[in-house]
């Protein structure tokens, strides 16, 4: 028994070194990863990527301020200019285009907004979404390195001073509206987890490529959310883009998806009227009640954008300027979510590219029945959701506008 006391004592003692020492050299494996990466094992299952979409890889780069700089050449060409700061033009090394939004020392957006944009990005990945390839954090300067979108935002083809930018056709129009809508917004809301509200959805935040595919964009105000309390969410300060923000938010301090529904509603007013969300025309007016005075007289083409030379449908037009007056009822209740966004104006699309087709009629859209509002709640498998972890960020009138005249041979709305 004395011989074997040894072992007995020994064993455990072996046992525990062997297993610190493990321990201490995958410890200092880790810590010996270049800290310029951030790795992000974070991916949506349902993700789509379109071939060559080389911007959607899952790793993010840190740069310097003064790889900022080169990058940039000393920040010679802008692009645009938001809340945050100013966009440059920039190439990395390999000769990549990017579009690098640089805060400025006047900017109301902080590390907190900042930080926020960033831990989003990282996270999540979808090829209707903005990609992020890189950030700054290096002192008292802070930038955000995204893919470059080569036709701009979605203002400056409907309500902006760029004389460059293509007129958009009502069938791109609505491209753009079912893109941001179905893989942008509905993706937020229901594709990632905990659900994202992004609180300033708006003509500026929608970007184009060379294919004017929409991408949504600036996700320093998004916030997450409990899907089963969404009601509890809250912030201490108000922020939006006038013209933009549901009325609701305002007053309640509670952004729900329904804010960004909202939003969007505004959105597609701006895309089927070519006007800004708010008007000076002589006093101030906001497009909504713009729209209602003209479409309770019957008045679609007075509505309807001028430049687009009445190659449209306007079945289609009219179901339209319908699904954006409900998305910006007063009520939130009254609002559809976006999944019933979505279905409404790809119903729109067909009834535009029939219209291309010569298969179209001379009728008119007599507006939705009550039973394509049932606000249904279709959404992606819980198990195929993107986790997102993220901590909380600083930040009508009724449609009292009378029915839209019936036309006794109009398509009935499905």
């Amino acid at each position: 028994m004395k011989s074997k006391l040894p072992i007995y004592v020994g064993a455990p003692i072996v046992i525990i070194v062997v297993i610190v020492s493990v321990a201490l050299t995958l410890f200092c494996l880790l810590r010996r990863k270049t800290p310029g990466l951030m790795k992000n094992s974070v991916k949506p299952q349902n993700e789509t990527r379109n071939d060559g979409d080389t911007s959607l890889g899952l790793e993010t780069r840190r740069f310097t301020y003064n790889e900022i700089e080169r990058i940039t050449n000393n920040l010679q060409q802008v692009l645009g200019k938001g809340g945050f700061g100013y966009v440059y033009d920039g190439f990395l090394e390999d000769g990549t285009q990017v579009a690098v939004k640089i805060r400025s020392e006047s900017s109301n957006q902080g590390d907190k907004e900042f930080l926020a944009e960033v831990q989003i990005l990282t996270r999540i990945h979808h090829k209707n979404l903005v990609s992020l390839i890189g950030f700054c954090k290096d002192g008292v300067h802070m930038a955000l390195v995204y893919e470059f979108m080569s036709e701009g935002t979605l203002q400056d083809h409907i309500v902006g001073g760029d004389r460059n930018a293509r007129c958009l056709t009502w069938r791109q129009r609505l491209k753009i509206a079912v893109e941001s809508a179905y893989i942008g917004l509905e993706y937020l809301h229901k594709g990632c987890n905990p659900p994202l509200i992004h609180r300033d959805v708006k003509a500026t935040n929608i970007l184009l490529n060379t294919r004017l595919e929409a991408k949504i964009a600036d996700f320093g105000l998004s916030k997450a959310f409990n899907r089963d309390n969404e009601s509890q969410v809250s912030t201490n300060v108000i922020i939006g883009t006038r013209g933009y923000m549901d009325p609701e938010y305002q007053t309640t301090g509670r952004p729900t998806t329904k804010s960004d529904v909202y939003s969007f509603g505004v959105v597609l007013l701006v895309l089927v009227t070519g006007k800004p969300p708010t008007m000076h025309n002589p006093r101030s007016i906001g497009i909504i009640e713009w729209v209602q005075q003209r479409l309770s007289k019957g008045n679609i083409e007075g509505v309807v954008d001028l430049r687009m030379h009445g190659d449209h449908d306007i079945n289609s037009i009219w179901k339209a300027a319908d699904i954006a007056l409900k998305c910006t009822a007063h009520a939130s209740a009254r609002r559809p979510n976006m999944t019933n966004v979505v279905l409404q104006l790809q119903e729109c699309l067909k009834l535009e590219e029939d219209h291309a087709g010569g298969n179209s009629n001379n009728n008119f859209y007599t507006g939705i029945s009550s039973n394509d509002l049932s606000m249904r709640n279709d959404s992606y498998p819980t198990n195929q959701s993107t986790n997102v972890s993220q901590s909380s960020t600083s930040f009508e009138k009724e449609h009292n506008f009378g029915r839209v005249p019936t036309m006794d041979n109009g398509p009935a709305a499905r």
